[in-house]
């Protein structure tokens, strides 16, 4: 890329940003080494390995860091996770027209025999002449299975969430909730237990009630659909 041997998460962001590589100048830097980096299970994720770049192309810039880490190098099951600091694409950089976008996300999967936990943050921000624009998704979820030794044979999800979308005067919000969410590999249609709700900032409110396999109660403010 552009005589530049770079690290593959960082090469993988100039590709998703459209950027020719063959013109692109770019201070790239991974920490570790590759060839110091600690991977004792052998899961392709390091014990812990930070990646930074800054890169032009004109009067267009790219600069960014991904840090990636491993739960426990010991145990290729135990999960991982990635933070990307301020991923932000410029066009017109340093002019009064200066446009551009960032990206922020943060993603940490944790195994503790025999649950799981997921925690996403995902922002994503576009500015220019007109203002600002953006989007928030956030959530957290578990999952417990019903037996360890099969663990996607059954289990309970919970799920709490928020997706958000702002302009330049206002913001709006969609929440959304599972509570002891059942899932069941012999009902292939729905859950077969609990409910899950999408609810925005006036109080309207979608609510989803499993009550057994393929038996589902749908209502929207109180009144059954």
């Amino acid at each position: 890329m552009g005589g530049l041997s770079l690290p593959s998460p960082v090469a993988s962001l100039i590709l998703a940003s459209g950027l020719d590589p063959q013109a692109i100048n770019c201070t790239a830097s991974e920490t570790p080494p590759k060839t110091q980096q600690q991977d004792l299970d052998n899961d392709k994720i390091p014990l812990q390995a930070s990646y930074s770049v800054d890169c032009t192309v004109g009067d267009t810039r790219l600069k960014g860091a991904i840090v990636l880490k491993d739960n426990d190098d010991n145990n290729p099951r135990s999960g991982y996770t990635v933070d990307t600091d301020q991923y932000e694409l410029t066009f017109n950089t340093g002019k009064a027209n200066e446009s551009g976008l960032k990206l922020d996300l943060d993603v940490d999967v944790t195994w503790s025999n025999p649950n799981y936990a997921v925690r996403y943050n995902f922002n994503f921000e576009i500015y220019g002449s007109d203002g600002r624009f953006g989007t928030t998704y956030a959530y957290t979820v578990t999952y417990i299975p019903d037996d360890a030794q099969t663990p996607f044979a059954g289990g309970t999800f919970n799920y709490d969430g928020s997706l958000d979308f702002r302009t330049a005067t206002k913001l709006y919000r969609l929440t959304g909730k599972a509570t002891s969410l059942k899932y069941s590999n012999t009902c292939k249609e729905t859950f077969v237990g609990g409910s899950w709700s999408l609810e925005d900032t006036r109080g309207n409110k979608l609510l989803v009630v499993y009550n057994a396999c393929n038996n589902v109660t749908v209502s929207y403010n109180g009144e059954a659909l």
